[in-house]
């Protein structure tokens, strides 16, 4: 039975681990989010909440650009050392071996290993709590076709997804979960 519980409770799990990149000049950094989200359309938005104590915080508020990718399950170890690693401390997209190109429009790390990046430039930023809430419109986004089927969902016959459980663990999404459809409603 449920019951009521004193303070905060922060629980949003599992889900998605956006893994953000950002660049300032020469410095290029990379860090995990655990809380972001697709939020608009027509032109395209996406939001990633970071703490200003985050040296990628500092990198994008300065430029004003960030990158969004999705990794495979495979990258799931690095997806780990992007949250847990400080790139105040160390080269994270060496240290990590995540291999880049710069974006096309904003000149930010665009993972090579995502299967679905943004490119975007920040629009927006409001502090919540102990958090920024920054937005950005999706100046070019990118898309590794080969691991999607033609309804424009992943095939997790080719692609493998990590799911972050919380306190560092992860679970995959892999074909052998069951589809379930339920639309329309029977």
């Amino acid at each position: 039975m449920k019951k009521a519980v004193e303070g905060e409770l922060a629980y949003a799990y599992p889900g998605m681990v956006a893994v953000v990149t950002s660049r300032l000049g020469d410095q290029r950094n990379v860090m995990a989010s655990g809380w972001h989200s697709y939020i608009g359309s027509g032109p395209a938005f996406y939001g990633i909440s970071l703490r200003e104590a985050t040296h990628s915080y500092g990198l994008i508020r300065e430029s004003g650009v960030f990158g969004v990718h999705f990794l495979p399950a495979a990258c799931s170890e690095q997806i780990q050392g992007a949250g847990t690693l400080s790139g105040r401390d160390v080269d994270k997209l060496s240290a990590l071996n995540l291999k880049f190109d710069d974006g096309e429009q904003t000149g930010v790390p665009i993972l090579r290993d995502a299967y679905v990046a943004y490119e975007c430039r920040v629009k927006d930023i409001h502090e919540y709590g102990d958090h920024y809430w920054i937005v950005g419109e999706i100046v070019q986004a990118y898309r590794d076709d080969s691991v999607f089927g033609e309804n424009g969902l992943p095939d997790l016959s080719k692609l493998n997804l990590p799911l972050y459980m919380g306190r560092a663990t992860y679970r995959v999404l892999d074909e052998q979960a069951e589809p379930r459809s339920y639309w329309p409603l029977k």
